[in-house]
C-alpha cells in the first residue's frame, strides 16, 4: 500500500531469521478494519508505503536457535502485536513470545504515542483449526484484552456499538463467556444486525432507519437502561446538520448513570463525543493500553491461549466472520476486499496462499458433503 486507496503487487528483498525469531509461509491472512482504516486514510502509518495484514497465520520454514525448544519446522503460528504490518507478503519473520516459555520481552517507543514490544503473543496452532479460522485468534485476542480488563458484571445489560467482525466477537464473549445479562447491538447494517442476533444479541436497533424507535426507547427508561457499553466502532462520521444523533451519543442515551463506556474501536481521525453525557451521568470511560509498559506483550501471550482454547472449543463460533476466501495471487479479489469491506452481510475475507485455499476449499466441500449425507450414530 503506497499510499491511502493505491494497492500495487510488489517485489520485497528476501528475510532472514534471526537466532531469536522464526521465518513463515503466509498461509492465511485476514482483513482487519485496521487495515481498511489505512487504506480510507483514517489511520497513518509513520511512513509509506507499508505491507497490510496482522490477522496472521504462517507455516513455520525456519526456526532460530534460541528457539529450538518452542517450535519446530511445520508448525502453524499465529500471533498478536508486533506490528500492524507485514501479513500480506509471501513470508514474514517474527519474534515470537509464548505463554509460560522462556523469553525476554524488549520494547520499542513507536511514533504512535505507545511503547510497542519488539516480540508478538503467539501460539501454535493444533490440527484441528483451519487456517481461515485461526487468522481470528488476532482480534479476538484483542477484543479479549478490552473486555477482561474492563469487564462487565455478571447479569449487566450490555450494548455492543457496531456489527462487524470484533463486534460480534464480543457479543459472543459477553453473551456466552462473561455472564452478560443480555446484549443489545447498534448498527445501520440491516444484514449484520441480523447476524448479531443469532449469535447472542437479544435486542437490535438499527441507528439510521430506527433512530426515533431508540430515542423514544431511552426515553421510555429515563436514561437507565444499559450498565455497560462496547463501543466496537473505529471512524464514525459526523452526522449532517439536522440530521440523527451521533450513534456514540445514542448509545450513551441508554447507559444508566455511572455506568460504563468502553473504547475498543481505534481511528486516527478525531471524533465527536457528548461531554455532556459524561457529566450528566457520570459515565466511566475505559480503554484497554497498546503500551506494553502497562500490558506486558507476556501477558497478552496468556490471552491468545485462551482465544485460541475459545475458538478451538467452539464457544466462540469463528465461522460467521468468516465470509469470503480469496487466493492472494488474485489482485482484483484481493483489491475488492478492501473497497467493498462492510459492504451488506459481508465480514472478513480471508486472503489465503493459493495452495491451502485449494486444500480448504476441497476440505469445506467434502464438510457440506457429509452434513448432507449425514454420519452414521
Amino acid at each position: 500500500m503506497n499510499a491511502p486507496g493505491e494497492l500495487v503487487r510488489a517485489t520485497v528483498p528476501d528475510l532472514t531469521c534471526g537466532p531469536d525469531e522464526v521465518l513463515l509461509r503466509t498461509e492465511a491472512v485476514s482483513i482487519c478494519s485496521t487495515d481498511v482504516s489505512y487504506f480510507r486514510g483514517h489511520l497513518f502509518p509513520e511512513s509509506w508505503p507499508i505491507i497490510p495484514g496482522h490477522e496472521y497465520v504462517g507455516r513455520v520454514v525456519e526456526v532460530g536457535k534460541r528457539l529450538r525448544d518452542d517450535v519446530r519446522t511445520g508448525d502453524r503460528v499465529t500471533y498478536w502485536g508486533q506490528t500492524d504490518f507485514g501479513g500480506m507478503a509471501e513470508y514474514r519473520a517474527l519474534r515470537p513470545l509464548f505463554a509460560g516459555r522462556r523469553g525476554v520481552e524488549t520494547s520499542w517507543y513507536t511514533e504512535r504515542n505507545f511503547y510497542d514490544a519488539d516480540q508478538a503473543a503467539a501460539v501454535v496452532l493444533p490440527p484441528g483449526v483451519t487456517s481461515d479460522l485461526a487468522s481470528v485468534v488476532e482480534p479476538l485476542t484483542s477484543v479479549l484484552r478490552s473486555l477482561l480488563l474492563n469487564p462487565p458484571r455478571p447479569g449487566d445489560t450490555c450494548v455492543v456499538l457496531g456489527c462487524g467482525p470484533s463486534a460480534l466477537l464480543a457479543v459472543q464473549v459477553l453473551h456466552r463467556y462473561l455472564g452478560a445479562g443480555s446484549v443489545t447491538v447498534l448498527d445501520r447494517n440491516a444484514a449484520r444486525l441480523s447476524i448479531a442476533l443469532d449469535n447472542g444479541a437479544s435486542t437490535a436497533f438499527n441507528t439510521e432507519t430506527q433512530a426515533p424507535e431508540l430515542e423514544a426507547f431511552a426515553h421510555e427508561h429515563h436514561d437507565h437502561y444499559a450498565d455497560y457499553v462496547f463501543d466496537a466502532l473505529p471512524h464514525v462520521a459526523a452526522p449532517a446538520a439536522g440530521g440523527v444523533k451521533d450513534i456514540r451519543e445514542q448509545a450513551m442515551g441508554l447507559l444508566r448513570p455511572g455506568g460504563t463506556y468502553v473504547i475498543y474501536g481505534a481511528t486516527a481521525v478525531p471524533q465527536l463525543i457528548n461531554t455532556w453525557m459524561i457529566l450528566a451521568k457520570g459515565l466511566k470511560l475505559r480503554s484497554t493500553p497498546f503500551d506494553v509498559r502497562l500490558f506486558p506483550m507476556a501477558r497478552t501471550a496468556s490471552v491468545t491461549n485462551v482465544a485460541l482454547r475459545l475458538i478451538e472449543t467452539g464457544l466462540v463460533d469463528a465461522r460467521p466472520l468468516i465470509t469470503t476466501r480469496v487466493a492472494l495471487d488474485d489482485e482484483a479479489g484481493v483489491r475488492r476486499a478492501f473497497t467493498e469491506y462492510g459492504a451488506g452481510a459481508s465480514m472478513k475475507t480471508s486472503m489465503l496462499a493459493p495452495d491451502v485455499l485449494g486444500r480448504l476449499t476441497e476440505h469445506y466441500g467434502a464438510v457440506a458433503a457429509t452434513e448432507r449425507v449425514g454420519t452414521p450414530a
